[in-house]
């Protein structure tokens, strides 16, 4: 389990405290075994996942499913795909022709064959599938072929450099399991590869997975399995930490990342590639007048935003596709609230601003400061919280007009991940159709690498931020989880990914 993508966390259901205790452990007491190699490690979730099936879930709930299932190829400390998982080989035989050797002999949990034939099913399935998340990453893709058992061939119409890439955040489903069940059949008792093995649920309370005896690589699991719990109010979080009634708290806001380092807790803070961002729909009212996406992204600051409600634990960030922390855009808008008031004149248009509750730290504080910022330019804003995997359907079938605020993930950290991901007609999105950014998108796939394609990447970022004001970045998070004191081994990867194959208590 060498790298897991990014953590996201979704949907909120309230956690009962009969829920703690079928964790185990000790809540009065807080006694545990040290360094039990079969202790269950019990993990605190901002809120219960959506859905463990990787191909119709947004990647959210990885932190559960990616104890299960692998990824088709992993990626080192810097985020490069390497040829240690599943996929252990690729060349680009020509500009529009990849071969991948698939590792032999690995079975699923389930003892299906995780061959070339799985490896193209699932990519067909990612590729096809309606309700496919990654799907406007591979409409390029023309055929899909296993050429015997372990050698998958892939063409693509135009070429297309980051093909290996995207390899990196498609989980392998086993073929007739996947089938026989369909996908929310899957999701309710996944199959994979992993350290991990299904364990078991309680529905609204908890999400079990043991360790995999038979896993068949070297990152085996050196505890029992993990229990995820969820809480969506930071106050719970943190206090369950406290009562040692969990081991591993995550998503603490400042707040309670401080109260925990004053009781002695240890916690972690890592500044994230996860960019919260405020999508503003230029196809409906009000916002298919170009003038009031401008008056929006002018009215916001996110400087404030990040002093006002972090106290400074995030990270002001105003390009769209600069996706690893550290990289700036070329251009970018600041905050002109006098500008913004002086557009949008005496209309007061009607401004709904979705987001997904209980899914990010401090989001609603967040939206409301969207929406004072609004209101004081001259909007009349309404607000639609919605839990996460509603508001993820409601993205993809263009059902929300004006604003929706939520994180952009760079899962592979090349630029056309958000690029193919949002600014094109036919993406994730959809919020922003415009044929020169279609075709731009396009011929920066074409390039060699990323490194080719970084000037027409910083155009892109222009149109879409700067000139068109279809997009707000907002700021980068930065992500704090406690642990107990005896809990050990919690590896929290460059894009909140999370490995608890060495976790110990």
């Amino acid at each position: 389990m060498r790298s897991r993508r990014p953590l996201a966390l979704v949907a909120a259901v309230a956690l009962a405290a009969t829920g703690l205790a079928a964790c185990g452990g000790d809540a009065d007491s807080g006694t545990t075994a040290k360094s039990d190699p079969n202790a269950t490690i019990r993990a605190l979730l901002a809120a219960q996942p959506a859905t463990l099936d990787p191909i119709v879930g947004a990647r959210s709930a990885q932190i559960v499913w990616a104890t299960i299932i692998e990824p088709l190829i992993t990626t080192d400390d810097k985020l490069a795909p390497t040829k240690n998982g599943l996929i252990t080989d690729w060349s680009r035989t020509d500009n529009t022709t990849w071969t991948f050797k698939v590792r032999p002999g690995i079975s699923f949990s389930n003892g299906e064959k995780a061959d070339a034939a799985a490896v193209a099913n699932t990519l067909t399935l990612t590729r096809d599938a309606a309700a496919s998340q990654l799907k406007s990453y591979f409409t390029n893709v023309a055929t899909i072929e296993a050429t015997d058992d372990t050698t998958v061939t892939v063409k693509t119409k135009t070429p297309q450099y980051n093909i290996a890439d995207l390899l990196t955040t498609v989980y392998l489903v086993p073929p007739a399991y996947y089938k026989e069940k369909g996908s929310e059949g899957f999701a309710a008792a996944p199959i994979g590869t992993g350290p991990y093995v299904w364990g078991g649920s309680n529905a609204g309370r908890d999400i079990s997975v043991k360790k995999n005896p038979d896993y068949w690589g070297e990152n085996k699991a050196t505890n029992g399995g993990i229990t995820f719990t969820w809480a969506n109010e930071a106050a719970q979080r943190l206090a369950l930490i406290q009562s040692k009634s969990v081991d591993i708290s995550f998503d603490l806001p400042p707040a309670q990342a401080s109260a925990a380092k004053k009781a002695g807790i240890e916690v972690v803070s890592t500044e994230t590639a996860m960019k919260i961002i405020a999508f503003l729909d230029s196809t409906k009212a009000p916002f298919n007048d170009p003038k009031l996406r401008e008056a929006a992204a002018l009215a916001i600051d996110r400087d404030a935003i990040v002093k006002g409600i972090f106290d400074g634990q995030a990270v002001a960030d105003a390009g769209l596709l600069n996706v690893k922390p550290g990289e700036k855009p070329a251009k970018s808008v600041t905050a002109d609230p006098n500008k913004a008031k002086e557009l949008v004149g005496s209309s007061a248009p009607a401004v709904q601003i979705h987001y997904p509750a209980a899914q990010y730290t401090n989001i609603e504080e967040v939206s409301q400061a969207v929406g004072g910022a609004l209101e004081k330019a001259g909007f009349k804003v309404s607000y639609v919280p919605i839990d996460y995997g509603t508001l993820v359907k409601r993205v993809v079938g263009r059902q929300v007009p004006g604003i929706s605020i939520f994180a952009g993930v760079p899962n592979v950290a090349v630029p056309d991940f958000f690029a193919s991901g949002f600014l094109k007609t036919k993406s994730i999105t959809g919020n922003c159709p415009d044929p020169q950014l279609d075709e731009l998108t396009a011929k920066a796939l074409e390039q060699s690498d990323a490194a080719a394609a970084a000037p027409m990447y910083e155009q892109l970022n222009t149109i879409g931020v700067v000139d068109k004001h279809c997009y707000v970045p907002l700021y980068r998070q930065i992500f704090n989880y406690a642990t107990a004191n005896n809990t050990k081994g919690v590896v929290f990867g460059p894009l909140n990914t999370v490995d608890f194959t060495k976790t110990t208590r």
